[in-house]
C-alpha cells in the first residue's frame, strides 16, 4: 500500500516502480526495493475505476518514457467520431473501398444518401480523396507520416472541444501509437484493425497496459497496480450507487495479479479544478491488515550522487 500527498505524486510513484520492475535506471540509486527486476512492460497493469484516474497516468507515462497502451482502447475505433480515423486512411491507401469511402461521406461529410450517389457518379474513385480533402490533405497524407495524419483528421473531423475526458484520453493514445510508425502509414493501419491495444503478442513494442476495472475482467498480469483507491473514486459516491457492485469491481482489479499487487491513493485530488481532500478506500480498509505492507519510499539521494547512465 501506498499513500501519496496528491495523485501527481502517486502517478510518480507509480511510473518509479514500473521503471525499477523492468530493472530501470532507479535501480542505480540505491532505491530499489525489488530482489527481482526481471518483469517486461507488458507484464505490468495499472488499474483504476475512472478514467480520469488513466489520465494522470497516461500522461505520466509518457513523460517518464513508459511506453503503454489502454487496453480496452479498441472499441472507440469502432464509434463515432474516432472510425474516421481508420475510414479516411483506408481511403487514401485504398480508394476502392467503398464502405470507407461511405463512412467518410456519411459521418464526416453529413452526406444524405442523395448526396453521396451524386458525388459517387462525379467523382472517379482516383480523384475522390483530393476532391473531399483538398490538397492541403494530399499533400499531409502523401508523406505517409502517421502522426501528421492523425493530426489532420483531428483537426478537420475530431476537434477538442467536442471531446469529453474519455475522448481526450482516446486521442492522447492513438497519437502515441502513431508516432511509433514514423512514414508507415499502411503498418499503421494494420495495427489499429488487428485490435493491438487488447492483443500482447500483435503489439510492435513491448507496454504497460493501462485499464479500467472493467476492461480488466478475465485478464491476468504478474503485477498489477490499483490507483486511485480513495472514496468517491473506488468507489463512486453517486445517487443511487449500487455499493455492492462497486465492491465486486475492486474484487475483479485485486485478484487480476499472478505475482505482485500495488493499491496507491492519493491524499488530495484535483477534481473539476478544485482540490479535495481525499479518504483511503472502504475496500482497502476491508483487506486483513496481515496481507498489506505498507511502503514508505526513501527520498532519492542528491543528483551529484546519482549515476549517469550517458
Amino acid at each position: 500500500l501506498f499513500s501519496a500527498a496528491d495523485e501527481y505524486k502517486e502517478a510518480a510513484f507509480i511510473t518509479g516502480e514500473i521503471e525499477e520492475l523492468i530493472g530501470g535506471f532507479n535501480n542505480l540509486i540505491g532505491n530499489n526495493i525489488h530482489q527481482d527486476s526481471s518483469y517486461g512492460f507488458s507484464d505490468i497493469a495499472v488499474l483504476f475505476r475512472t478514467r480520469a484516474i488513466g489520465k494522470a497516468l497516461l500522461g505520466a507515462c509518457k513523460q517518464s518514457g513508459i511506453p503503454v497502451r489502454f487496453g480496452d482502447a479498441s472499441s472507440f475505433l469502432e464509434t463515432y467520431p474516432f472510425h474516421l480515423i481508420t475510414d479516411i486512411i483506408k481511403l487514401y491507401l485504398y480508394p476502392e473501398d467503398v464502405i470507407a469511402l461511405d463512412g467518410v461521406l456519411r459521418h464526416g461529410f453529413k452526406m444524405s444518401n442523395k448526396e453521396k450517389q451524386a458525388f459517387l457518379l462525379s467523382h472517379p474513385e482516383e480523384t475522390r480523396f483530393v476532391s473531399l480533402f483538398g490538397e492541403e490533405g494530399e499533400n499531409v497524407f502523401a508523406t505517409q507520416n502517421t502522426t501528421e495524419a492523425v493530426s489532420f483528421i483531428f483537426e478537420k473531423f475530431i476537434p477538442e472541444e467536442t471531446l469529453d475526458e474519455t475522448g481526450l484520453i482516446w486521442k492522447e493514445t492513438i497519437l502515441h501509437i502513431a508516432k511509433e510508425y514514423g512514414t508507415d502509414l499502411e503498418q499503421f493501419l494494420y495495427t489499429l484493425l488487428l485490435d493491438t491495444y487488447t492483443d500482447v503478442a500483435r503489439l510492435k513494442t513491448d507496454a504497460v497496459t493501462l485499464l479500467t476495472f472493467h476492461a480488466s475482467k478475465g485478464l491476468e498480469y504478474p503485477v498489477v497496480f490499483i490507483a486511485g483507491a480513495e472514496e468517491g473514486v473506488t468507489p463512486l459516491l453517486r445517487e443511487n450507487i449500487d455499493m455492492e457492485e462497486e465492491r465486486r469491481l475492486f474484487y475483479v482489479a485485486l485478484t487480476r495479479t499472478k505475482d505482485q499487487l500495488f493499491i496507491t491513493n492519493a491524499r488530495t485530488r484535483k477534481t473539476f479544478n478544485r482540490t479535495e481532500n481525499q479518504t483511503l478506500s472502504r475496500f482497502v480498509k476491508e483487506i486483513p491488515v496481515s496481507l498489506t505492507e505498507p511502503i514508505e519510499k526513501k527520498p532519492p539521494k542528491p543528483s551529484c550522487q546519482q549515476m549517469s547512465l550517458f
